[in-house]
């Protein structure tokens, strides 16, 4: 049975950190707030955790996931050939809401890439992201905690309306201050694509690389990320 475990995100209980941290190794499902909805965090190099998300949510395979980073060091061995306007991003919006899709370094799991080549990362500005990774020194998955095609939870209790089985801990900060989900952005080649546009827009994005056409479409699939 999934169960709410209150924190407080800015000083969390060192308890309550070990016991997520217990879970993720153990291959469990670990929900948790962001700046913009609750994620499902689970470890993403664990096969079998990997595909109990997938299941939970009922995601396609063919749907690619992306991770949650403690910083650029992390993101950078996930991601590899970060080009300039990749960095440009980066610098101005991380920590923050915005997925980057990158090239992905060879050797990661196909969950994570669903053949694409690619892998999403994020830096999360919530207070609770480096308390956890504190406790948890690596990558987990940032999916919406809501079941594929459902609204995005932004309270725990809404969580567990979704699944009152099969998330071993529900991380309760609160509810979330709402506003725009988190804005995706391929930037694996040399002109950036919004794939989903949020709480970071158009305008900012092409502010940022500076006279870099940034069409919103998405392409080779890539649209999976949330």
């Amino acid at each position: 049975m999934s169960g709410l475990l209150p924190i407080d995100p800015r000083d969390p209980d060192p308890e309550a950190l070990n016991r997520v941290a217990s879970i993720l190794r153990q291959g469990g499902v670990v929900a948790y707030p962001t700046e913009t909805v609750y994620g499902l965090g689970v470890d993403p190099f664990r096969e079998e955790a990997l595909a109990r998300l997938y299941a939970l949510k009922g995601r396609p395979a063919a749907m690619p996931v992306s991770l949650l980073v403690r910083d650029t060091t992390m993101l950078e061995a996930l991601a590899q050939d970060l080009l300039e306007p990749a960095r440009l991003l980066i610098e101005a919006f991380l920590p923050g809401p915005l997925t980057l899709v990158l090239a992905a370094r060879p050797g990661l799991p196909p969950g994570l890439t669903a053949g694409t080549g690619k892998i999403g990362v994020r830096i999360s500005s919530h207070p609770l992201a480096g308390h956890l990774f504190a406790c948890y020194p690596s990558p987990i998955t940032t999916t919406s905690a809501n079941p594929t095609g459902r609204p995005e939870a932004r309270d725990a209790g809404r969580v567990l309306s979704y699944f009152p089985e099969g998330v071993d801990c529900i991380l309760d900060a609160g509810p979330l201050a709402g506003g725009p989900i988190s804005t995706v952005v391929d930037a694996a080649g040399e002109t950036p694509v919004i794939l989903r546009e949020g709480a970071i827009t158009a305008a900012q994005i092409a502010a940022v690389v500076e006279r870099a056409r940034v069409p919103r479409r998405s392409r080779n699939g890539m649209e999976g990320y949330r």
